[in-house]
């Protein structure tokens, strides 16, 4: 997926889709026709080099030069060379904006959010540019290193620059749509659209952020017509889910078994087809689907979160207890973990071991409002309902379902606080 919004992004100048005709061998016109990029990626490179070779290049045209040929590598995905290509450009060139972009760019596919980042804020300290701005908002919001409004901001003063940029347009579609702002990020999608109706990356958000929005007949007939024209888009799980959505839970499972055995080594398809299994009131087989998936893969914490909800629902939270500890305990365990580990702990009763995994899930940096109300649970059973009642008010504050009001009243009553009960009902 990254490497088809970086084909679109890599250089200031549009390619073409075809290669002009190159009636002269004429140093002057290699020189054109590497730095228009008016070739095919392997001809370009061949037409950089052959241009590279005239005597006389001052430091400024080498590097010009260099760094045309660093996008033909880029555009075949041979990131490592068009890295390598774009640092001798700066080396010839440091305030080279064009070569800072294209090593944001590069570095972007295989080595992080991080030296990317970089390499688009030394652009930018350089000049402004449609590139440095999208890249710098881009990276530094996965990173947060800039608020999910700031990088909006930088991606609309893009877009102020150069309208078309297609890639800023989709980024900002997706920066909403990971904000939980799906309405707009369909209207980027479709802006981006707008741009180029046949846009692989922007069909396949507009069907996330269709699904997003409960659409998920919208998202299927997205999804369908995408992979009808990219078969190796990373498609077929959620059309599994939308399907899923759908109550299409046998055309679900079938999905799920083409996305292993397409994909033997990925979480997404086993964990998909345990999601359908538990649809169809096959939750044995779900477990299995789990079980052979953590064999298959390795400890992987998105399969040993799911195995462990999935034994929850038949009230087995002993041994769900003893998988998502397993969870908890590989890197990248997030603050959805420990919530799972906090609510097995509260249906075994173990108050204090309640407590100190909503508070891990607090630690991870999510203000999730279900972590307060746990807390809240376990500060009430354990006989301190004052501060209880001061941590559930925080769940509510924090977007905690209106419903959870009458659970935590019982929960007060049963601990004889009927005043504070009414007290509660009163104010909520």
């Amino acid at each position: 997926m990254r490497a088809l919004s970086v084909a679109l992004a890599a250089s200031c100048l549009a390619v073409p889709a075809f290669a002009l005709p190159l009636t002269s061998t004429s140093d002057d016109t290699l020189a054109r026709v590497c730095l228009s990029r008016a070739a095919a990626p392997v001809r370009l490179i061949e037409v950089c080099d052959g241009a590279l070779a005239t005597p006389g290049l001052t430091r400024s045209e080498q590097a010009s030069l260099i760094t045309a040929r660093a996008d033909g590598n880029l555009w075949l995905d041979r990131f490592e060379q068009s890295e390598a290509d774009y640092r001798a450009a700066i080396s010839l060139d440091p305030r080279s904006i064009e070569a800072w972009n294209g090593l944001g760019w590069a570095l972007w596919e295989f080595a992080g959010d991080a030296t990317a980042y970089e390499a688009f804020q030394t652009s930018l300290s350089i000049g402004v540019s449609v590139q440095g701005l999208s890249g710098m908002a881009a990276t530094g919001r996965r990173m947060g290193l800039v608020a999910n409004d700031a990088s909006r901001e930088m991606l609309r003063a893009a877009l102020a620059i150069d309208p078309d940029y297609i890639w800023a347009v989709r980024e900002l579609a997706w920066s909403y749509l990971d904000d939980g702002h799906a309405s707009e990020a369909q209207e980027q999608f479709r802006s981006a659209l707008e741009i180029e109706p046949k846009d692989i990356n922007a069909r396949f958000g507009l069907g996330r952020a269709h699904l997003a929005t409960g659409d998920a007949e919208a998202a299927l007939g997205v999804f369908n017509d995408v992979m009808a024209d990219a078969a190796d888009f990373p498609t077929r799980v959620y059309r599994s889910i939308a399907l899923r959505q759908l109550d299409r839970n046998v055309q679900a499972l079938r999905e799920a078994d083409r996305l292993i055995a397409s994909h033997p080594d990925r979480s997404s398809g086993y964990i998909e087809r345990g999601h359908a299994l538990i649809a169809l009131e096959r939750r044995d087989e779900a477990l299995d689907t789990f079980a052979r998936a953590e064999q298959a893969l390795g400890p992987n914490n998105a399969v040993l979160y799911w195995y462990a909800d999935t034994l929850t629902l038949d009230n087995r939270f002993r041994e769900a207890l003893a998988i998502i500890e397993r969870g908890i305990a590989l890197p990248g365990a997030d603050h959805t973990d420990h919530l799972l580990h906090s609510y097995i702990a509260l249906e075994l009763g173990d108050l204090a071991l309640a407590r100190k995994a909503a508070e891990a899930s607090l630690a991870a940096g999510v203000e999730d409002p279900w972590a307060h109300y746990y807390i809240a649970i376990a500060l009430v059973r354990g006989g301190d309902a004052p501060e209880a009642i001061e941590r559930f008010e925080l769940a509510i504050a924090g977007g905690l379902p209106a419903e959870r009001v009458g659970s935590f009243a019982t929960e007060l009553i049963d601990a004889g606080k009927y005043v504070e009960a009414a007290q509660l009902r009163l104010k909520y």
